[in-house]
């Protein structure tokens, strides 16, 4: 509940969304619409420092709280849907529980009942483009979608339609499509 709190806190400080979220045991899952490229990384890095330091000082240890780094996948509003149902679905494919709804850490709650709420989960941006959130729910996962999402994140590049692509490319000044695999095109090898 802690962590919960410390999300909705820094997340109505920063000015992020949070759209939908999971604790899982071991991870958590969260879709954010942020104000701005800066507010994640700044959000984020104030919530675990606060809750990592929250659990040293009650466990009277220190040293290292997070393990790795977390993933974050920019995407358009075609594979919301699916991020949707992989957040929500993700402690039934962890085999924790049968059915998302018996997960009692989830936004899936406040999705489902927004009149009752949570605290964290801005649910109108949600269910104006999900109205029927407990069908979507039901329909399950597809999967396909779903490795694209794991695949994005462990590559770290954005999904979308190519005009969505071209804008972030515009946005950031950079290529964020990959490339075309083996040698460069105008490099040339040298000869021994």
């Amino acid at each position: 509940q802690l962590y919960l709190d410390l999300l909705a806190e820094q997340a109505a400080r920063a000015g992020v969304e949070v759209w939908s979220w999971v604790l899982m045991p071991n991870h958590v899952h969260l879709i954010l619409v942020p104000p701005e490229p800066d507010a994640l990384r700044r959000w984020m890095s104030s919530v675990h420092q606060r809750y990592a330091g929250h659990i040293h000082a009650r466990e009277k240890r220190t040293g290292h709280f997070w393990q790795g780094c977390f993933g974050c996948v920019t995407m358009d509003e075609g594979h919301l849907g699916a991020a949707l149902r992989y957040v929500a679905l993700n402690p039934v494919r962890a085999r924790l529980v049968e059915r998302a709804i018996d997960w009692r850490w989830s936004s899936l709650h406040a999705l489902l009942r927004p009149e009752a709420g949570d605290g964290l989960t801005t649910t109108a941006p949600v269910l104006s483009r999900y109205p029927d959130i407990a069908g979507m729910i039901a329909a399950g996962e597809d999967e396909t979608l779903s490795r694209t999402l794991r695949r994005a994140e462990t590559i770290r590049r954005p999904l979308g339609t190519a005009d969505f692509l071209a804008r972030l490319e515009a946005e950031a000044g950079r290529v964020l499509r990959p490339g075309k695999r083996g040698p460069q095109a105008g490099i040339s090898a040298l000869s021994p």
